[in-house]
This record gives structure tokens, sequence and C-alpha cells, in this order.
């Protein structure tokens, strides 16, 4: 994929011509990617621009919550990007952006950026109080003479609609194989590859080190089937995530071991795609029988 994004502040604005997604896509499931994908269909024949609207940081903060996010803000923009969107409007969810009416959080949208059509699931709200919602958005297009389409939310079993709070209950679980059964793409970390203790390297399977953000939700520790995404090539890896206390390190990080590679990435933002949980993190006696170990775990990979 060649195409570019672009990300365009709300307070900025944007004149040419948008087919705009409205939501948080927090964790951009199955469901937020019906809309995107209606959204590009009426981009393509209107000749518009696919826009998603989400948040810069992480909102549960100036609600005075103390959820974490399941994507970071880095992550839905590359999410998106796979998805073929071609602009992110994002606005800081600040309390001054939580205390707008729902009439002048439209108002803004529509002064500032050329909305072409909106698009948005049935059970979407916004504004103060999220006093707005999907049959307040479709009186206001109608008054500004501009197409609106609401889209049922989709359901993954009969009565179960696919929401980001079963998602993230599956997530600290580990449940990944789960969780992917929802989104369009495998669950990713991503981040850039920061030094670690260099134990790995020590039994011959060094590994590319990513420290999660404070606002990331914590994937449950455990041994995962990855590929990780690293300068345009998507490659199999053996991923470790939480401690490491056959080393006697209880920081929780995500490391993994590239397999067929031999790069140096430090710094380097690389994109981890969960595949499937392998095991336990546990503590071994002896680095030989940690070795051991991990070449079983290689092994389960390359057998996908």
């Amino acid at each position: 994929m060649t195409k570019t994004l672009k990300e365009i502040d709300y307070k900025n604005g944007c004149g040419d011509p948008i087919v705009l997604c409205l939501g948080f896509f927090d964790c951009v499931h199955r469901g937020h990617n019906a809309l995107i994908q209606r959204a590009r269909l009426f981009a393509r024949i209107c000749g518009a621009k696919c826009a998603v609207f989400t948040f810069s940081e992480n909102p549960f903060n100036a609600l005075g919550r103390t959820e974490k996010e399941i994507f970071t803000y880095k992550e839905r923009v590359f999410r998106l990007w796979q998805l073929g969107v071609d602009v992110v409007i994002k606005a800081t969810p600040d309390e001054k952006f939580f205390s707008t009416s729902a009439e002048d959080f439209l108002d803004g949208l529509f002064d500032r950026f050329n909305v072409d059509t909106v698009i948005a699931g049935s059970d979407y709200t916004y504004g103060s109080g999220a006093s707005g919602n999907a049959d307040t958005l479709v009186k206001y297009c109608k008054a500004r003479n501009v197409d609106c389409h609401i889209v049922d939310m989709i359901e993954y079993a009969e009565g179960r609609k696919i929401a980001s709070r079963e998602i993230r209950e599956m997530v600290v679980r580990g449940e990944i194989e789960k969780v992917n059964a929802l989104l369009p793409l495998p669950y990713i970390v991503a981040g850039r590859v920061v030094k670690g203790r260099h134990d790995g390297v020590t039994i011959g399977t060094p590994t590319a080190n990513v420290d999660l953000p404070e606002e990331k939700l914590r994937i449950a520790s455990g041994v995962y089937d990855t590929n990780v995404l690293v300068d345009g090539v998507r490659l199999r890896a053996v991923t470790s995530v939480g401690a490491h206390p056959t080393f006697g390190d209880e920081h929780y990080n995500v490391e993994s071991y590239i397999l067929h590679w031999d790069k140096d990435i430090y710094g380097k933002f690389i994109v981890v795609e969960f595949v499937k949980r392998l095991r336990d993190v546990r503590k071994f006696d002896t680095k030989e029988e940690l070795s051991a170990q991990i070449s079983a775990d290689i092994a389960r990979v390359l057998g996908r």
C-alpha cells in the first residue's frame, strides 16, 4: 500500500470534500470498518476523501475514568491507513471539548470542513452529556442539506453486537483469537524499538523490545505467535509479553524474536500483529531450558 493518510486537527479544518465517519474508533472493530468501507464507497462515487473523526489522546482521562485505550492514537492511525482511510480528523479530548454542546460540535465540523456525506453507527452519541444521538445527527444534516447514513451495529452472535467493552475484556484475558474474530485485521501493538537487557542475545534469540505507553491497555502476559511489520516487511515472530522472571526482571514490555531477521532496528517504528496465544510466561531454572522452550515456540509458529 503506497497511499498516504493526512492528519488534520479538528480546530483547523480543510476545504477538500469529505465523506465523514463519526465515532471514537477506539479499537477499529468490524462494526467500525463497516462504516469506513461504506464511506470509502461514497467517497469514490462523489470524488471526495474518506475521513474519520477520532481523539488524539485517551478521552477517558478527561472524563475522570481509568480505562486505557485498546489502540493508542498512533495505532488507530496506522489501522485506519490499512483500511484505506484518506483523512483523520483528530480532536483533543479535554474538559473544554467535552463541555461543547452537541450542536456546537457539529457546527464546528461543518463550518471548518467541506462535509459531503456523514456516516455514523446507530449507537453514536456526541456533545456534552452525550446529548446528541443518531436521530439528532440526521435532523442536523438534513437542515444542512448533507446526506447522512446511519449504520446498524454488527452482531457477532445472535443478539450480541460487537462492542469495544467486550473486546477490552478479551484483550485483558489474552483471548487474542476471540479478539481477532471481531476485528477486520489482527490486534496490534506498535511503537519504537528500545534497548533491552540483551538477555536474548546471550541465548541466541535477540529481541526487538517495545515499551507500552501509559495510555495503552495491557494485553495479558504470555507468549504469542505474532507477525512483526518492519520497514514495510511482514515477518513471523515469537513475542513475549509481560515480565521476565527467568532473569529477575519484573518490567512489563513486549519483546519479539523475529524469525530470519538480523538487521539493527533500534529506534525504528514496528507493528506487532498478534495471531495466537502460545503459553504462559514462566520462570525457567536455566537459560538452556528457556532456550529449548523458545525453540519449541518457534516450531509452533513456523507450523502455523
